[in-house]
């Protein structure tokens, strides 16, 4: 037998034009929700943003000044004649992994507003290789 504090769900049905529809699957697809999900949470007042990115991240931060301290040690320790080839290479590596990433991410960023306070998510959906980098970068960070 059922409980008396139990209340059973309710159901509103809409109908939307074809237009309409794709509409509102978009914008739910861009926060990761179904077109259900995302109109109940509009329906009852929640102002839905999509995900929020700021400019600069603290890693590539770090990771530039990282490169700046071996830019200048390489200088320093090429100028004294005792830069060891495999001191060199490591550090051709290094630069050329932060460079890589620095590059990933200045094309996600041509995906950002200006005023760093939304994506755009139906591009940067689009953007396989973008996805595809920056999906490489999280799980290099991450091992790291």
């Amino acid at each position: 037998m059922m409980s008396k504090n139990h209340k059973k769900a309710k159901t509103i049905n809409i109908n939307l034009t074809e237009e309409e529809y794709e509409k509102v699957k978009v914008l739910a697809e861009d926060r990761n929700l179904n077109p259900t999900a995302y109109t109940r949470l509009v329906a009852l007042g929640n102002r839905i943003k999509p995900t929020v990115v700021y400019p600069v991240d603290e890693r590539i931060n770090e990771l530039e000044k990282e490169n700046e301290a071996l830019k200048i040690q390489f200088k320093v320790d090429h100028n004294k004649d005792e830069v060891l080839k495999e001191g060199y290479e490591n550090i051709e590596e290094e630069y050329s992994e932060v460079a890589k990433y620095m590059d990933t991410f200045k094309r996600f960023l041509q995906y950002v507003n200006d005023d760093a306070e939304y994506i755009n998510l139906n591009g940067y959906k689009r953007d396989e290789q973008l996805k595809e980098e920056i999906r490489d970068a999280i799980q290099k960070f991450y091992k790291n």
